[in-house]
């Protein structure tokens, strides 16, 4: 089976549920800069899969964040495929575009996409897609219940944290009664919002004057609707791995409706970060350079020097407000 833009066929939870009870061997595929519902998610249906007497291996195109090692199956992800292992099937987890799997020699074999961003280009043989979800893991946890399959504790925290670090601790416009309740009977089945809390709250010295280098950059246009802030060299090179949290730190500015964190790659490349408070489509902006993801979170990378990736994403993010 290929992997190719606009190939999927739509399946539901039912359809998708059993694609992994047809299949053995499995290969488990994330997005290069994980967040923390891209590795809750992976590992949890991990975990799943070995309750339910299958194999699988978890493959990341960059390493896996300090702060998401409370989970302890995240110490399993590999950052290489395996040689010579086999695979009858692929699961690529909260991963809307291919080209953000990285760059590995896939193996030829049926493919499933579970995923909740709108903006997924439908490149695996079948997607199991919910957008008014607020995490992949929320699709995962229903999945799972509806099935009674009985999870341990590190598979219940893996759930719960990826719909805390996707919900903004169910704080986000994204946040449904559904997502709570998911949370609820994660809870209620094993998982620790303590120690979660505990480990995502926790920031090294390097985190706080990343903050300091960030929140100084801060620039508010449009009567303050929208403010930028960056993270330069040597912001990236203090705490670059867990550069999605910074986003918080425009966003959270009085009066913000788009935020827009600005990321140095190289001298000729900037990665874009898009929050949205209310009503803006950060996604549609994201799209005109490339990218995607949700109403209110999005990403894009601009192959331009921070200034000048700066002044083309302003021009296009002022005529969303």
């Amino acid at each position: 089976m290929s992997l190719a833009i606009n190939h999927a066929q739509r399946i539901n939870k039912k359809e998708a549920m059993n694609f992994l009870k047809k299949h053995n061997s499995f290969l488990l595929v994330g997005h290069i800069r994980p967040d923390g519902d891209d590795v809750g998610s992976m590992c949890a249906l991990h975990n799943v899969l070995k309750s339910m007497g299958k194999d699988a291996d978890m493959l990341l195109g960059d390493p896996v964040p300090e702060v998401f090692l409370c989970i302890e199956t995240a110490k399993l992800i590999k950052n290489e495929i395996p040689k010579n292992k086999k695979y009858d099937a692929m699961v690529f987890t909260d991963l809307a575009n291919l080209k953000r799997a990285g760059d590995f020699d896939f193996p030829d074999v049926p493919s499933l996409c579970i995923d909740h961003h709108k903006t997924n280009e439908g490149y695996t043989d079948y997607l199991y897609l919910e957008p008014d979800y607020a995490a992949a893991a929320q699709l995962l946890a229903e999945m799972f219940f509806d099935e009674n399959i009985k999870m341990d504790k590190d598979t219940c925290n893996a759930l719960y944290m990826a719909l805390c670090t996707d919900s903004g601790f169910f704080k986000f416009s994204c946040t449904s009664a559904h997502t709570l309740l998911m949370a609820s009977k994660l809870v209620e089945m094993g998982a620790e919002p303590a120690y979660i809390s505990r480990h995502l709250d926790s920031k090294s010295k390097e985190y706080m004057q990343c903050y300091t280098l960030v929140a100084n950059s801060i620039r508010t246009l449009c009567g303050g609707k929208l403010v930028t802030a960056k993270m330069d060299k040597n912001a990236m090179e203090l705490d670059g791995e867990n550069s999605d949290r910074y986003v918080d730190i425009p966003r959270c500015l009085k009066g913000t409706e788009i935020a827009i964190l600005l990321k140095y790659q190289d001298e000729n490349t900037t990665r874009i970060s898009l929050r949205s408070v209310q009503y803006a489509d950060v996604s549609e902006i994201a799209a005109k350079f490339g990218g995607g993801g949700h109403a209110r979170a999005s990403g894009c990378t601009i192959s331009k020097s921070m200034n000048e990736a700066e002044k083309e994403i302003i021009k296009i993010a002022e005529k969303y407000l």
